[in-house]
C-alpha cells in the first residue's frame, strides 16, 4: 500500500515535469533573445531547448523511480497514463488560453510580449503529439489478451 502511493507521488511529480515540458515547447526562441546578429542557427535553439532538457530528465527519472518502487509491474500501462494525462492537460492549457483570447476584453488585460513570447506551436504541437502517441502505444500494448475459456 505504501510503496503504491510513493509511485503515484512519483508518477504526479513526473506528469507535471512532463506537463512543463510541453509548456516550455511553445516558448519561442527569438523571445529569449536567441536570435542576435552574431548567433548562427546552432546557438540561437540553445536558450529554447536547455530548459526543455533540464526538465525532461527529471521527468523521466522521476517516472522511472515511480515504475522501479513498483517493480516495472505494469510499466507500459502506468507510464502510457503519465504521458497521456501531461500531453491532455497541456491541451486543455492551450485551449484554456485560446479561447480568452478570443475575447477583446482579455488580449486587452495581457501584455502584448505574452502572444510573442508563446509563439512556437508547431514545436508546442508536435511534443504534445508525441507525448500521446507514446502514452497511448503504451498503454495499448499492455492490454492483455483475452483468452477464451
Amino acid at each position: 500500500m505504501i510503496r503504491r502511493v510513493l509511485s503515484v507521488g512519483f508518477y504526479i511529480v513526473a506528469g507535471l515535469l512532463f506537463y512543463t515540458v510541453s509548456v516550455l515547447a511553445f516558448i519561442d526562441g527569438s523571445a529569449l533573445g536567441a536570435n542576435t546578429a552574431a548567433s548562427d542557427a546552432s546557438d540561437a535553439s540553445f536558450p529554447k531547448w536547455l530548459p526543455i532538457i533540464i526538465f525532461t530528465v527529471p521527468a523521466i527519472l522521476t517516472l522511472v523511480a515511480g515504475l522501479a518502487i513498483m517493480g516495472f509491474r505494469d510499466w507500459r500501462r502506468d507510464a502510457g497514463i503519465v504521458l497521456l494525462s501531461a500531453a491532455g492537460f497541456t491541451t486543455l492549457l492551450v485551449f484554456m488560453f485560446a479561447t480568452m483570447l478570443m475575447k477583446e476584453q482579455s488580449r486587452k488585460m495581457m501584455p502584448p510580449e505574452i502572444l510573442s513570447f508563446f509563439g512556437d506551436y508547431i514545436t508546442g504541437a508536435a511534443v504534445i503529439v508525441v507525448l500521446a502517441l507514446a502514452g497511448a502505444l503504451l498503454v495499448i500494448t499492455s492490454r492483455k489478451p483475452r483468452t477464451m475459456a
